[in-house]
Order: C-alpha cells, then structure tokens, then sequence
C-alpha cells in the first residue's frame, strides 16, 4: 500500500512539474522509479510513456481556448523533430556516450542562456495571447531537428529543448509553448509506448497507480498556470536547464 502510495504522489509531482514546464514530465519520473522505487530502466522508461501521455491529455482537458495548444505549429515541428529522432537512432551506436553527454550538455546550456537573454529587460508578459504569428522557422525546424535528434540519441523527451525554441526563438506566448511542449510529446510517447507494451515493460499496477496521480498533477499545474508570472516559469525552465546539463557535464566527464 505505501508503494503505490509512494507512486501516485511521484505521479500528481511529476505531472504538476511536466504541465508547468511542458516537458511531460518524464524527465522526473523515470529517475524516480530508478532510484527511488528500484524499477528496472525498461520498465520505469515504459511506465513514462504512459503517463506522458496522461499528461499530454490533462493539459488538454483542463486548457481553457485560449491557453490551449497551437496545433498547426504543433503537427509541423513534430515532422522535424520524428525526423530528427529516427535519424539519432540510427546513428546512436557510432558514437561514443561520453561525446552524447558533452553535446547534451551543450544544446541545454545553450538553451538556458538563450532563455534568459528572452527575458532580459522585458516587461512582464502575458502568459497566453492569441496575437501572435511563429517567426524563424527555419531556425525553429532547425532546432526541432536538434531536440528529435538528441531524444533519439539519449532516449530523454525533447520538451525541455521545444519550449525554449518556440518561446524564445520563434516567439510563441510562454504558456502557449508549454502547452504545445506537452501536445508534441504525447504524439511521440504514443508512437513508442506500443514498443514498451509488446516487450512486457509496462506493468499495469505500477503504471495506471502513477498515470492517475499524473493526469491529477497535470490538472492542478494547468490551472495554476494561470495565476502564475511568465518570468516565474521562465525562470523554473532555466535552473531545470542548468540543472540537467550539470548531471550531463559530470557524466560526460
């Protein structure tokens, strides 16, 4: 009882962060049932799929019209980023880990700095508006392709490389990015959850017990979203950024 409780409460905290952050919250999960829990990493990897789904799907539920994802730009990054992500797979074997950590390392730090300077000398901004019109695309497909190709070289969601892109780069509102994030990553986890499901990695207890308490974190974080600050989750998504790119650095090293 106290493990599935343990679960559902990792669950509703990796949900609440993912829907905040737009990365589906499998950046958290899957070192939680790692470390934590001592699932093995196919199981842990396939219980994230499935509840970056019911994150996905939280968000979608809860969005009001105006916070809701952008799904044209949605369905035309997603080409680049499955582009991206087959052609890491194929080319994930020749090269060497610790070069994977480095460049990992590399394109988060990049795109932490690339945030903050966003965010320098701006007035605070409105976390959705409707008003806008997505700029630099060949910039955006561009590192669209980076974030698919670094997912297929590491096995990691590319969500924390989109939101920054489409935020900073191709000036999408910041909560409208976020929701887009974890639209695109849904479409993803789904394409590759059946994989997990065929080899048996997806245990039904332990993933519907953490999906529930992910769909329920995903609810809250949507609908805190709209009594937060852009420069707060903004700046949430840096230290996430620096963060991930110091335990990177230190394995590359």
């Amino acid at each position: 009882m106290a493990l599935l409780l343990g679960l559902f409460v990792s669950g509703i905290a990796a949900g609440v962060l993912g829907a905040l952050l737009g990365l589906g919250g499998g950046i958290f999960l899957v070192p939680v049932l790692t470390l934590l829990f001592h699932l093995p990493v196919r199981v842990a990897v396939g219980t994230s799929l499935v509840c970056v789904i019911a994150t996905s799907a939280g968000v979608a539920a809860m969005a009001s019209a105006e916070g809701g994802a952008d799904v044209p730009l949605a369905l035309r990054l997603e080409i680049a980023t499955a582009a991206g992500a087959v052609f890491g797979g194929v080319v994930g074997a020749l090269v060497p880990a610790r070069a994977l950590s480095l460049l990992f390392a590399v394109v988060v730090f990049g795109s932490a700095a690339y945030t903050v300077y966003k965010g320098l000398g701006h007035a605070e901004e409105a976390m959705y508006r409707r008003d806008y019109r997505p700029r630099r695309w060949g910039l955006g497909y561009a590192v669209a392709s980076l974030a698919g190709l670094v997912s297929g070289l590491l096995g990691v969601g590319g969500g924390f490389i989109k939101v920054p892109t489409m935020y900073a780069i191709m000036g999408v509102p910041l909560g409208v990015a976020t929701a887009t994030s974890n639209f695109m990553v849904g479409i993803t986890a789904a394409a590759s959850v059946f994989v997990y499901l065929g080899r048996g990695d997806v245990r039904p207890v332990v993933t519907v017990v953490t999906a529930a308490g992910v769909f329920l974190g995903a609810t809250v974080g949507t609908l805190m979203q709209g009594h937060l600050k852009v420069s707060w989750l903004r700046w949430a998504l840096v230290v996430l950024m620096v963060a991930i790119g110091v335990q990177m650095l230190w394995k590359g090293f």
